[in-house]
């Protein structure tokens, strides 16, 4: 009985020694996770990129953790970091519309941080994969839009930064008819349109001025005028059809909210 009893004890305490031997230290991958979380929580960005860093090094199929990753470092302002980041995770989407939306959510950080060319660039790689995809139109426009001017009235008008960014809205109306803020971006871009064509025509007449003496010059610069008046009629009619189409989507989105309100 006493041999059996102490075969016993050692058995139990060879069982216990392996049970601890076998006991698996926290993996680095999760222990900088679990850092960078309690980071996060407490607003240390800098800390919580870092330590999410240290765990993306030890195990990088993450993909929860690059987006925390991406978050801190656009909590800092650090666009290009975040960008980084946020295409990583690129690698674990496999479906079109979620890779649609990560280079939307790419592209409205470059818009936020200022980068208009990067922007584009991941807006059109969305229109890619979702050709009618009307954010990405309606925020193509926007940005042809600021280039041409039409954001701001001390600058000058560009033709074709202006005719694009009235492509880019005519296709999101396409897709959206009923679209109020479309109508009212369109008639912005318009009357910076109307304003360059009213430049154009002056500097038209004042050549034809100039060259009163000369007919064929004084001619062909009247020709000019009277296209460029032809063309600032037809965008002012196009302004106020704009302007009726916004007033009326608008009171039809007011209609529609007030139908779905609960009484």
């Amino acid at each position: 009985m006493n041999r059996l009893g102490r075969l016993g004890w050692v058995l139990g305490v060879l069982t216990l020694t392996a049970a601890t031997g076998c006991e698996e230290k926290p993996e680095p991958a999760k222990i900088h996770r679990v850092k960078g979380s309690d980071h996060l929580s407490k607003k240390e960005w800098k800390e919580a990129a870092a330590a999410y860093e240290l765990s993306l090094q030890a195990d990088p199929k993450q993909d929860k953790v690059w987006e925390k990753k991406a978050y801190a470092h656009m909590q800092m302002g650090e666009t290009d970091k975040a960008a980084e980041s946020l295409l990583k995770l690129m690698e674990f989407k496999t479906e079109p519309a979620q890779k649609a939306e990560l280079y939307r959510g790419l592209a409205s950080l470059h818009m936020t941080g200022g980068q208009s060319d990067k922007a584009e660039q991941y807006f059109n790689e969305a229109l890619k994969l979702e050709p009618k995809d009307e954010a990405s139109l309606g925020w193509l426009a926007e940005i042809y839009s600021q280039r041409g001017g039409a954001r701001s009235m001390a600058a000058a008008p560009v033709e074709a930064d202006l005719q694009k960014s009235l492509d880019y809205y005519d296709q999101v109306i396409a897709i959206n008819p009923n679209s109020a803020n479309t109508y009212l971006n369109k008639r912005i871009v318009m009357a910076k349109y109307m304003e360059h064509e009213k430049q154009q025509k002056d500097v038209a007449e004042l050549e034809a001025k100039e060259n009163a003496k000369n007919a064929t010059k004084a001619a062909e610069a009247r020709a000019r005028a009277e296209q460029h008046q032809a063309r600032m009629e037809e965008f002012k009619k196009q302004f106020d059809e704009l302007s009726q189409k916004f007033s009326a989507a608008s009171k039809a989105a007011k209609a529609a909210q007030a139908g779905a309100t609960p009484k």
